[in-house]
């Protein structure tokens, strides 16, 4: 590349970002991303993953799925001001029933069943008076295992920095590049493309390299205390299957295991029904929306992002993820311009 073209390259990364927040905030001023406005007659679904503090996020190699308390406490304020918030289950059923109140409605889902959930968001959202719906892992909540993709995390981080020689070949093996900017991300994407026994395989040879699991302290799965203590707070606990598994690459007997065997086990737990589930990574495909609706699971969510008008399959919900850059400005304020362009669910090439 000649300097004339890296600088113009340079120029063009310097003002895309200022061009971005000038259009949001546009946008908010004209009341055109308003969701009065834009979101009406739409159900609104954000997600969230992990909600930590600095000194846990600096520890944490999947930092793109999480937020601070702070991020969590405006994000949440943001939410009442312009939006009517509660659980999927019940918010999707005003929706299906045709309520249409003027605040538009939205459900806001955490995944995983991660510790922080209840020890960080918890007290956000209750200080808020604000219901959430937490998709679990029920056999890693039995376990307090960590979750496969956070154990990859975890593992390769470690290897980059005490071996980065090793962790390049290793990471080759199942199609990492060599200059991949975010290895820990990069490796679990292609993870997810494995057959379930070789991705264990792998996770568990990428452990043996590091000495064994590299999980911190205070990170950990909620347990069915803390599930109940939720639950009777007025939160709802949906499925999100019994191991994490990429559903679609199941067989018949480990799926129905998987969706059924995971709303059973709940059930039993919280002695309520459970009417909600959560396609781990969400990869679905028709063979598994069925099975999920078999069931008896009135709603589930999916990772596609957009909002959902009135002819959303209620078993294939578009959500928005919430991360930490989507709602703040190229300076690094928060935005709650940014933030409302995210949820409009028009952001061209948005996951």
């Amino acid at each position: 590349m000649t300097k004339r073209a890296a600088g113009h390259t340079g120029l063009l990364s310097t003002l895309r970002p200022r061009v971005r927040d000038l259009g949001a905030e546009l946008l908010r001023v004209s009341t055109l991303s308003r969701p009065s406005r834009l979101a009406k007659d739409k159900l609104t679904v954000v997600t969230f993953h992990r909600v930590l503090p600095a000194s846990e996020l600096a520890q944490y190699p999947i930092p793109s799925i999480a937020v601070t308390p702070t991020e969590l406490e405006w994000l949440v304020s943001l939410f009442q001001k312009h939006y009517t918030p509660g659980t999927l289950a019940e918010v999707a059923t005003r929706f299906a029933l045709g309520d249409r109140p003027e605040r538009p409605l939205l459900a806001i889902t955490f995944d995983d069943g991660q510790r922080d959930n209840f020890v960080h968001a918890a007290p956000v959202l209750d200080a808020h008076g604000v219901h959430a719906s937490f998709f679990v892992v029920t056999d890693a909540i039995e376990r307090n295992d960590t979750l496969w993709h956070d154990r990859i995390g975890y593992a390769v981080r470690t290897l980059c920095q005490t071996d980065p020689t090793a962790a390049q070949t290793l990471l080759s093996t199942v199609g990492v590049p060599h200059d991949a900017s975010d290895p820990p991300s990069a490796t679990i994407a292609q993870a997810k493309l494995l057959p379930d026994e070789k991705r264990q395989a792998f996770v568990q040879g990428l452990e043996a390299r590091v000495g064994g699991a590299a999980r911190p302290a205070w990170d950990g799965m909620m347990s069915w205390a803390e599930l109940r203590s939720l639950h009777e707070r007025g939160h709802e606990i949906g499925s999100h299957s019994r191991a994490h598994p990429i559903l679609p690459l199941c067989t018949d007997g480990v799926l129905v295991d998987e969706i059924n065997g995971s709303r059973r086990v709940l059930s039993q737990h919280l002695d309520c029904e459970i009417e909600t589930f959560c396609y781990p990574n969400g990869d679905h495909d028709q063979r598994v929306v069925l099975a999920v609706g078999r069931a008896g699971y009135r709603h589930a969510v999916t990772t596609r992002y957009g909002v959902n008008g009135d002819k959303a399959p209620q078993l294939a919900l578009r959500r928005i993820d919430m991360q930490s850059a989507h709602a703040r400005a190229h300076d690094g304020r928060l935005s709650e311009a940014r933030l409302l362009t995210r949820l409009s669910g028009h952001l061209p090439g948005a996951r």
